[in-house]
């Protein structure tokens, strides 16, 4: 599907391997899609043992990326010129492996192609990084539809998981499966299953149970042999559950068994392998030992596969490795073209180059804007919220004006049905707040009103020989005790009761006004005189009818006199 030439960054004069699509697959809409969700993937994955993503872009229609160059030997290279690892080696390389795995996985991406032609060696390995992983090509992320068509089946056949060779779905458990074909090629020289038809390949891995690393190798410890056996189970859900678990127990497996060795000692060159600076690489031909498996109808290099059928295609074909490459490399383009030759078509091609240090700078300057924008946010729902809350503080502790108060208590005094008590707070805020006002006299009055009411009650409550009881108090309710005998008589007396008691010096003495009412003479006259206004009419129709009592006998009297 690619190919990968060595080049050079004219701005920084570094070396690095840019992979592009084939050119005879560019119009293949299928491979496109999937050689941009390799960008893609590649994207998210910083790790010591991946290979980096540079930069990534497209050149006259024809995607491309830049990647890291790792200069040395692939394992496969390694294993085709018969050398095979040691045991501890072997859990040495696996470590860094699922080192590499771990962070893919972390990220939701499933390799699917694990094999040694993806593990490279670096001719100069870094203290954390043995071997790099590379080739994330037919990566997907956990969920995410595929980029083959359902029943197809895409990954290398000796290095295939039994559920990824039936075509159906897949998750990272495939690839602790070809981690335990890549152990056992390390060990032994070669996978378990190999050789022959790749549709005899992919049986067997579905079917056939792997011989032991035990049984082919010797001075294998038992705790690695059974390690492998689980990572080469059938059922997925017998395999370990991830690959941080799987490098802890390879890591348990070297500290108990043996020390860690140190790094892995792997020929830098072999007269027969070694490519050179300009060579290029098929990544989608087939291996020695078998074909690569993918499901892209228009690649030569492709074998489909229906896994409910035993039956392969025979055209396969091998595209021969250049021994130059097509063109010169031109260096990285900094900016977005447009070619001459294409302008003035209707679909011209455009040129585009995009560095992962200026995408990731760009993903933190879109962060950093996103978190001030959000700040902004945040900081104008807070004051929207704050002015809120002051407001409706200020709404419910701001002391009413004059005109609200007063509004309130002429509603309740004007109601039919009201109780003027309930106005009494309201009265005593206006005449505290706004004792200068105009209307201060009226309310004023009402709050005389309410005094005498509850003056009045008092005086009909109170038992008559309670000694603390006032002699005004006494002689009011003497003469209000009459009422019901005669409204006439109860208002003389309470006439003489004002007579008696207004020019007294004791009641023109002006008591403190929070003085309670029944201590206030002044208050007492006030609702005798209210007693008397409101007997009034009463007493005037009782005297009528004394006088037309009176007259009566009169003129009964007069009858008689006249009779005599």
């Amino acid at each position: 599907m690619g190919t990968v030439y060595e080049a050079v960054d004219h701005g920084t004069g570094r070396s690095v391997a840019v992979k592009t699509l084939a050119a005879h697959l560019g119009d293949d809409h299928g491979l496109r899609k999937r050689f941009a969700a390799e960008i893609e993937t590649l994207k998210s994955l910083r790790h010591p043992c991946i290979v980096q993503l540079l930069a990534f872009g497209e050149e006259d229609g024809q995607p491309y990326f830049a990647m890291e160059l790792v200069r040395g030997r692939s394992l496969e290279q390694v294993l085709r010129s018969g050398r095979t690892f040691d045991w501890r080696e072997t859990v040495g390389i696996a470590v860094d492996i699922t080192r590499a795995l771990k962070s893919a996985h972390d990220h939701g991406v499933v390799h699917r192609d694990l094999k040694p032609a993806n593990l490279l060696f670096p001719e100069e390995p870094s203290a954390d990084a043995a071997v790099k992983l590379a080739d994330f090509g037919i990566a997907r992320l956990f969920g995410s539809s595929c980029h083959t068509m359902a029943g197809t089946i895409v990954g290398t056949a000796e290095y295939m998981a039994p559920e990824q060779a039936t075509g159906g779905p897949v998750d990272h458990r495939v690839d602790l499966y070809a981690l335990g074909l890549v152990i056992y090629a390390m060990l032994t020289g070669c996978p378990p299953f190999h050789g022959g038809q790749a549709t005899d390949i992919i049986r067997r891995q579905r079917t056939e149970a792997a011989p032991r690393v035990s049984t082919r190798v010797a001075g294998i410890p038992a705790e690695l042999d059974a390690l492998i056996d689980r990572l080469l189970a059938k059922e997925p859900a017998k395999r370990p559950a991830s690959a941080l678990a799987v490098g802890r127990m390879l890591a348990s497996i070297a500290a108990e068994v043996g020390a860690m060795p140190p790094e892995p000692a792997v020929p830098a060159s072999d007269p027969g392998i070694t490519l050179g600076p300009t060579d290029a690489i098929d990544l989608a031909a087939p291996t020695e030992d078998g074909a690569r498996v993918e499901t892209a109808a228009s690649d030569p290099n492709v074998i489909a596969v229906n896994p409910a059928s035993d039956s392969v295609r025979a055209d396969v074909q091998t595209m021969p490795m250049p021994t130059t490459p097509q063109a010169p490399s031109p260096g990285l383009p900094q900016r977005v073209t447009v070619s001459a030759a294409a302008a003035g078509s209707p679909h011209p091609r455009v040129n585009r180059f995009t560095t992962l240090e200026e995408l990731h700078r760009t993903s933190r300057e879109e962060a950093d804007a996103r978190a001030r924008q959000e700040f902004v946010l945040r900081s104008i729902a807070a004051a929207s919220i704050l002015a809120l809350v002051v407001g409706a503080a200020y709404v419910l502790l701001r002391p009413p004006t004059a005109d609200e108060l007063h509004t309130r208590v002429r509603a309740i005094a004007d109601a039919a049905n009201a109780d003027l008590r309930d106005a009494r707070p309201l009265i005593e805020q206006f005449l505290e707040r706004h004792g200068d006002d105009s209307r201060a006299a009226a309310i004023r009055e009402l709050d005389r009103t309410l005094d005498l009411d509850s003056l009045e009650k008092r005086a009909r409550r109170r038992r008559g020989d309670d000694d603390e009881m006032s002699p005004l108090e006494r002689e009011y309710r003497a003469a209000m005790a009459r009422e019901d005998e005669s409204p006439l008589a109860c208002a003389a007396a309470l006439e003489a009761v004002l007579t008696l008691h207004e020019s007294d010096p004791q009641t023109a003495t002006n008591l403190p006004a929070t003085a309670p009412p029944e201590s206030q003479p002044a208050l007492w006259l006030a609702l005798v005189q209210r007693q008397i206004d409101r007997l009034e009419p009463q007493a005037d129709r009782e005297r009528e009818q004394d006088v037309a009592r009176a007259a009566t006998v009169l003129a009964e009297a007069a009858t008689l006199a006249v009779e005599a």
